[in-house]
């Protein structure tokens, strides 16, 4: 899992939102991945309002309890509109322009930091990650790893709002892995902002049936609550 970005050249996205928010309007980042088709993160979809987020977005916000946690905020969309709810928010991303960005917007609790930089001395009622946040894992140990820390930052009855895709909607899996090691929805990605390039990054795509098995594993119950035609889906993980 990625280290907080201290490199601002090693930051493409923060820095093209930061220009976006300045007014760059045509601003994307451009991403490339060792196993899928990819395409390109407009400025414009970062920044985007509550109307013109689609209905897994919509459900996971309406589904936010408590002392809420954003990791990997990004713009701070989905903090500001939880803001608005009269929600106890807190937005983390390990890109510094992003941090910088949640504040012009007016984020109260931004952060740049790891999300395992979190000590559990605070306690979490909803763990939010939303455009494919469970990625972030970047592989199927690193999916273990990722449920047996959450438990150091939930309380009792606290829950991890989440979603992600289910490849083999979109993909022959066959084409996906290159060995029976590798688990289908492994991938690598690297992002490029005019001169500024990611490092290579590990990313993970979980079906819900595995994220379900490894969550009954580490004692979460783990429900799905939508799913889309895309293979794109909602899921619910309870810290029991």
């Amino acid at each position: 899992m990625k280290e907080k970005i201290t490199d601002r050249k090693k930051d493409p996205l923060g820095n093209m939102m930061l220009d976006y928010q300045n007014g760059r309007e045509n601003a994307l980042v451009k991403v490339w991945s060792s196993t899928l088709e990819m395409w390109e993160m407009k400025g414009e979809t970062m920044f985007r309002t509550f109307k013109s987020m689609n209905r897994i977005e919509r459900k996971a916000l309406s589904l936010c309890k408590g002392y809420i946690l954003d990791i990997g905020a990004g713009s701070g969309c989905h903090a500001l509109y939880l803001q608005k709810k009269q929600k106890k928010v807190q937005a983390i991303d390990i890109s510094p322009g992003c941090v910088d960005v949640m504040k012009k917007t007016g984020v109260m609790h931004a952060e740049h930091t790891n999300l395992f930089s979190l000590n559990g001395q605070q306690k979490f009622d909803t763990l939010l990650m939303l455009m494919n946040g469970i990625g972030i894992c970047g592989s199927i140990d690193g999916l273990n790893l990722f449920l047996q820390f959450i438990q150091t930052i939930l309380n009792p009855g606290g829950q991890l709002i989440v979603d992600s895709t289910d490849l083999s909607v979109l993909y022959d899996l066959a084409l996906l892995s290159s060995n029976n090691e590798t688990y289908h929805g492994e991938t690598l990605f690297t992002m490029a902002y005019k001169k500024n390039q990611s490092d290579p990054f590990k990313w993970l795509y979980v079906d819900f049936s595995t994220l379900q098995y490894y969550a009954d594993f580490h004692g979460f119950a783990c429900e799905k609550i939508l799913q889309d035609k895309t293979g794109k889906y909602l899921a619910r993980i309870t810290y029991i």
